[in-house]
């Protein structure tokens, strides 16, 4: 049996870290495994790049010049008459890249779609696969308009249009128009979901675009053989909180503002700490507090130095909107740190009661409260011990590679 993934590229980002993580652990459990990528950064011999497939003769960059130029032009007419875009809530690009036949001569007999945007996979591509497709959920674009990040709206359960994101009061505006164009496109497929979390997985149940598919949860994998405590815990004088802050000063997503709110909450009634934060320069994210003393250790892309890090925090805080899965905060749990996070969407089933603390949605005062709850009955490291457990239990690479190979079983025997 072999299986092709499908990601825009194979170094950069969670979804990505998420799908080779996925694909390591597969192939420890003895499937056939490649990657297809539009851009590849690695020298792994088991990733494809696009680059292969790409003729290099001058008449094909010519014409691959114009048609790059009028794509722009074209995204450019699309977008233009939604002037409120929060670009934030999805970047939905519906530029494509051509692929030049590559889905239809690798060798597989599974395809498997991770992340496949930034301008890479067309949807109507996936007519053109005449093969089993499994399709692992990083974001909520799939079964959506043009929205890569869910907040409150579910017209995906009806049909997109009237798109509030966009602010448009127009039926059939540009959320309406990829709505359709992905109805099409999913039409007869042999198309199996898999859903990081339970609620992401409900959510593509309700929705009209991948209702009528089977959804199969099965949670991204870490290595906790990796991601594991690196040192004893010991009861600081002064309690480290940690955050990752990739991104967070553009995309509202991050939740940065309510913890700013909730660490200003928690120096009121006198709380001494020291905030560590990641993935974020100091001019990206600029806070000062009297009593909370603030360190930026830049972006961390070895996985031992962020192990160290997740190990030698009281807690670690996520304060997302909407997460389909969790990555940094079950990478947090494996190496033994509680995790306080809002109760909704996919983090909810990642932190489990005693491993952490899960606020109401979207209240910094109680945020405040988890980071307190947190560092004030860890006594023993009883709640970082319960994370690891759970995180083992749940997420270890054998655990989900062996739910990721049974369903490669069932598609392959059916």
């Amino acid at each position: 049996m072999k299986v092709l993934f499908v990601n825009t590229n194979d170094l950069y980002g969670g979804a990505t870290r998420a799908a080779m993580r996925i694909m390591r652990s597969v192939q420890r459990n003895g499937v056939n495994v490649q990657m297809f990528v539009k851009n590849k950064f690695s020298q792994s011999t088991d990733v494809v790049g696009l680059s292969r497939f790409v003729p290099y003769n001058i008449f094909y960059r010519i014409g691959d010049w114009i048609a790059e130029k009028v794509k722009n032009k074209w995204q450019h007419h699309k977008w233009s008459p939604y002037k409120r875009t929060k670009q934030d809530a999805y970047f939905s690009d519906l530029r494509s890249t051509r692929v030049n036949g590559a889905l239809q001569k690798l060798d597989y007999d599974i395809v498997h779609l991770h992340w496949i945007n930034h301008r890479f996979l067309d949807i109507n591509e996936l007519q053109k696969i005449k093969k089993p497709i499994v399709w692992t959920l990083h974001d909520s674009w799939p079964f959506t308009g043009i929205c890569h990040v869910l907040y409150d709206c579910k017209m995906y359960e009806t049909h997109c249009g009237s798109c509030p994101m966009l602010g448009s009061s127009k039926e059939k505006d540009l959320a309406y128009e990829v709505f359709e164009k992905k109805l099409a496109a999913y039409k007869d497929l042999d198309l199996h979901i898999v859903a990081p979390s339970k609620w992401i997985g409900d959510c593509a149940k309700n929705s009209t675009l991948l209702g009528q598919y089977p959804v199969h949860v099965i949670p991204n994998a870490i290595d906790t053989e990796a991601f594991h405590p690196m040192s004893q815990k010991y009861e600081h004088t002064i309690p480290i909180i940690l955050y990752g802050a990739l991104n967070a000063a553009k995309d509202k997503n991050k939740g940065f503002k309510l913890l700013l709110m909730a660490l200003r909450m928690l120096e009121k009634q006198g709380l001494e700490a020291q905030m560590v934060v990641f993935g974020a320069e100091k001019q990206e994210l600029p806070m000062s507090f009297e009593h909370i003393d603030v360190t930026f250790v830049g972006y961390i892309h070895d996985n031992r130095k962020l192990a160290e890090l997740y190990s030698e925090a009281d807690v670690m805080v996520v304060p997302s909107y909407s997460e389909v899965f969790g990555q940094t905060a079950s990478e947090a749990m494996a190496c033994g740190t509680p995790v306080v996070a809002f109760r909704c969407t996919g983090i909810q089933n990642v932190v489990s009661e005693g491993c952490g603390y899960l606020a109401e949605p979207y209240l910094p005062e109680d945020l405040a409260n988890g980071i307190r709850y947190c560092i004030e009955n860890n006594k023993d490291n009883v709640l970082g011990k319960e994370a690891r457990e759970f995180a083992v239990k749940r997420f270890a690479i054998d655990v989900v590679a062996k739910q990721y190979k049974e369903l490669y079983e069932s598609i392959s025997n059916k």
